[in-house]
């Protein structure tokens, strides 16, 4: 996954869309900006960037922010004892790109937790399940093959992909879905919201 691409979903709760995700990638760094609104007026923002190693075959480094709260946390893996089969939780959506695209079953790494990499990283997998038919949000139904993330003994993410890419996500209680424009998936929610995925948290 070298090529530069940049992508857009629509972040749903309860059947309510709430705000949007952006993943962007430039072949060195995955930009991963989260922002809705949480149902009481408050917004919610975060900002993972993840730089991968020059030979791609594990990361670098990686910085994330969310507001509120003014939290920041942050490692580069070497200076953390980090081994390469580590990866942050953001990297995920590379691994399931990664598998959707080949006949693999699965793929064992050690999940870090962005928020607190100091934690031990949990053994953690991504497993492929047989297709099933996901609805989307404009009506339609797809069949679709399913990846689940686990990590600690637990499921932390259900993917489902469709001709190798990413259409559904499943996460912390939130769908997001595959859009073909950042135009559509911030139309109507906040204008702040659509501001900070356009350009992220200010230089610090």
């Amino acid at each position: 996954m070298r090529g530069a691409w940049d992508r857009w979903e629509g972040f749903w709760v309860a059947g309510t869309r709430r705000g949007a995700v952006r993943r962007a990638f430039d072949g060195e760094v995955l930009t991963t900006r989260v922002a809705f609104e949480d149902g009481s007026g408050a917004l919610f923002t975060s900002e993972s960037l993840l730089r991968l190693s020059r030979d791609g075959r594990t990361w670098e480094a990686f910085l994330y922010r969310q507001e509120p709260g003014g939290v920041t946390a942050g490692s580069w893996r070497e200076d953390a004892g980090l081994e390469a089969d580590t990866l942050p939780a953001s990297g995920e959506y590379l691994l399931v790109s990664q598998l959707a695209s080949t006949r693999r079953e699965a793929a064992s790494y050690h999940r870090v937790e962005e928020t607190a990499p100091e934690e031990p990283p949990a053994p953690a997998e991504i497993r492929r399940l047989p297709a099933e038919t996901v609805d989307l949000p404009d009506g339609r139904m797809l069949r679709a093959e399913r990846f689940d993330a686990t990590a600690g003994g637990m499921r932390v993410a259900s993917y489902w992909t469709h001709e190798g890419a990413v259409v559904r996500s499943a996460w912390a209680g939130a769908l997001s879905f595959a859009s073909t424009s950042g135009a559509e998936v911030c139309d109507g929610v906040d204008p702040r919201l659509g501001a900070f995925l356009e350009k992220g948290f200010p230089p610090s």
